[in-house]
């Protein structure tokens, strides 16, 4: 099933988020899980030779204590609908290289959330320390190709954690829906009606 379709602004953009997702590195997955919450630190270098640092969380969303398990905005295969808007999903540090990128379907939904965002100098020893610093904590960690990726390595992070730990009502949801069978299904300019 699909974890996450979204519609790109332009090819450039689509390129760049498949590359991102292609070489993002999961250092460490959180040791025990917690239902419906997902602990990370996923970091990047910039083009300055700086890394960023970010703490945050996924959580399922939920209305009235009630997980929300498919948020589907539209029939699989119609592109000719709005979806959400990126900024919506991630409440805050959107990169400016995804910017105006549509969700279409996501399942389950769980926005992010960065509670911590730091800079430190230096990128190789940097990547060394921060391993060391969470090795010891129920947290995964994640390494993003660059500093700008990081909801796409954290996205990435939780379709893994989905096919090894597949949630009841999610695959019920699931078995009766011709969805595809991809983590990332996107459409680009020339797919759009």
């Amino acid at each position: 099933m699909p974890k996450i379709r979204v519609r790109t602004k332009d090819q450039e953009t689509y390129e760049k988020l498949v590359d991102a997702y292609e070489k993002t590195v999961i250092i460490q997955k959180q040791k025990r899980l917690t239902y419906g919450h997902w602990d990370f630190v996923v970091f990047g270098q910039t083009d300055k030779n700086e890394t960023v640092l970010r703490q945050g969380y996924a959580e399922q969303a939920s209305i009235k204590k009630v997980p929300i398990y498919i948020a589907s905005l539209a029939q699989p295969g119609l592109t000719n609908v709005n979806g959400i808007p990126i900024e919506e999903f991630v409440e805050e540090d959107v990169p400016e290289k995804y910017k105006g990128l549509e969700i279409i379907h996501i399942d389950p939904l769980r926005p992010l959330t960065i509670n911590k965002k730091e800079t430190l100098p230096g990128a190789s020893r940097t990547s060394d320390q921060i391993c060391k610093d969470y090795e010891d904590e129920n947290i995964a960690v994640i390494h993003s190709p660059h500093e700008s990726d990081w909801m796409i390595a954290v996205m990435r992070y939780l379709s893994e954690c989905d096919r090894a730990f597949p949630d009841v009502v999610q695959e019920a949801f699931s078995s009766n829906a011709p969805l595809h069978r991809n983590f990332l299904s996107l459409e680009t300019p020339s797919q759009l009606n």
